[in-house]
């Protein structure tokens, strides 16, 4: 007669560890064809406690909107959008815990090559420079600027387009001067889209040093470093050495960051360290996204 029972509480075993395998965790990522969604699912399967979801969005700011909204539990996100963030929605920030980076990405500008620019400071207030649409990478990090350095920033006009529409804007030069475009280093976007209109754009120096010690988050935590693109990146559209093929460029770097909703983690706290523990298995492989090949 025990038998019974046994298979009862067998089965009730097998339900609550059935139960616990079950926690979920949506992740915001970005544009499908883009390196946060397949970091996602590089993620995704390294995760064997948690069955993570990848959602694509349209950037950063979306990301979040939904994460502190509860329509995500996490997300991928540059750094300086907890800047941005953070200045529109002061208390929202709170409910988002940092839990890790996962790698670095510079911001890259491209202008028409008989602008002669040389590096970003230079822009005046007749100059057009093409963000991309609300939320994006881009238009988000051009905010941080405007938001860290108002005098400079603020008088430059912006244009909303992005992509291969942006790029062919600023190689005829009429409208649109320069294209600001956030990615990791030797992204296929700058590798080939940018590249191919050589001719016409040349890649100019992002790197403003103030940003790196003026630019901070709601934490306090600075959002940008000093780096550079190294010569030979992009052959066709990176400036002339002084002997022979290119020089490297100065650029600002923001971290690619994992964020996730602290209400969330306080509800699923031994899931979440099985998150991280994957986390930290899929980061090499992430990181790789953005190395130069």
């Amino acid at each position: 007669m025990k038998t019974p029972y046994l298979i009862l509480a067998a089965l009730a075993l097998i339900a609550t560890a059935s139960s616990a395998e079950a926690a979920s965790f949506k992740l915001c990522t970005g544009n499908s064809q883009l390196n946060y969604y397949k970091a996602g699912y590089m993620l995704k399967s390294k995760s064997t406690s948690v069955q993570v979801d990848v959602i694509e969005t349209k950037g950063s700011l979306d990301n979040l909107d939904k994460v502190t909204n509860g329509d995500c539990d996490g997300a991928f996100v540059q750094s300086d959008a907890l800047l941005v963030y953070s200045n529109r929605n002061a208390k929202a920030i709170a409910a988002i815990e940092r839990a890790g980076v996962l790698y670095k990405e510079q911001a890259h500008m491209i202008c028409n090559r008989k602008l002669d620019l040389g590096r970003m400071v230079n822009l005046t207030k007749d100059m057009t420079v093409a963000i991309g649409p609300e939320g994006s990478g881009a238009h988000t990090t051009w905010d941080a600027f405007v938001l860290a350095d108002k005098k400079r920033y603020g008088q430059i006009n912006t244009d909303i387009r992005s992509g291969i529409r942006a790029v062919q804007a600023v190689a005829d030069g009429t409208q649109v001067q320069c294209a600001l475009v956030i990615a990791a280093l030797n992204s296929s976007f700058m590798k080939n889209d940018a590249s191919n209109a050589g001719d016409n754009v040349v890649l100019v120096g992002t790197d403003d040093r103030d940003m790196t010690t003026v630019a901070k988050d709601a934490r306090g935590q600075y959002v940008y470093s000093y780096g550079e693109i190294p010569a030979g990146t992009y052959p066709r559209i990176q400036p002339s050495g002084t002997v022979y093929g290119t020089k490297a460029i100065g650029t600002i770097q923001v971290d690619a960051i994992f964020v996730a909703n602290t209400n969330w983690i306080n509800a699923n706290d031994s899931a979440y360290d099985g998150l991280l523990r994957s986390f930290q298995a899929a980061r090499p492989e992430i990181a790789k996204l953005a190395q130069p090949q």
